[in-house]
């Protein structure tokens, strides 16, 4: 009996002892959504610019219980550009978008661009990006920025949400 303990234990270290991280916990996370506003233009090939308030990692991630302090890597896997209002629009007048992150200690990045929209969508998703933004999920506050061009009239303004979902591993 002994034995057979003494074999379980050893062969349990040895398995143990060959794994990096038994620690290591792989999830998705819907981490932050922000709105915008895109104004009505009656002139196509309008720029926008427009910036998100800054986002608190750290409370995002309490939120869903996790310190950032555990972090080992972040990736942003997709950005969802959701229509709010008028519920009759459509993203029919975008030409093309990009989504940058800003961090407070962090230089700016484009984390995703759309460059076809089809007729008639009110959301864009663009996923599979895999882009590792471990450096802004852990240095402070950061912010996003959309850049969209339209190619026609934009009637009224426009409300949408741009939502991203990140990988976190801890």
């Amino acid at each position: 009996m002994k034995f057979k303990i003494s074999a379980l234990l050893i062969g349990l270290l040895a398995f143990m002892s060959s794994c990096d991280d038994l620690s290591l916990i792989n999830y998705d996370l819907n981490f932050a959504t922000v709105a915008m506003t895109i104004d009505a233009t009656e002139n196509p090939d309008t720029s926008y610019i427009l910036e998100s308030g800054l986002i608190d990692p750290k409370g995002e991630l309490e939120k869903n219980g996790v310190s950032s302090d555990l972090i080992k890597k972040a990736t942003i896997k997709s950005v969802t550009i959701n229509l709010e209002s008028p519920s009759t629009g459509n993203f029919n007048w975008v030409k093309s978008a990009k989504v940058f992150i800003i961090g407070e200690n962090s230089p700016e990045k484009e984390v995703a661009t759309v460059s076809e929209v089809l007729d008639d969508q009110k959301s864009i998703e663009i996923s599979g990006i895999d882009l590792e933004l471990t450096d802004y999920i852990k240095g402070g506050k950061f912010s996003f920025k959309l850049e969209a061009m339209n190619d026609e009239i934009i009637p009224v303004d426009h409300e949408v949400t741009v939502k991203t979902t990140f990988n976190i591993e801890v």
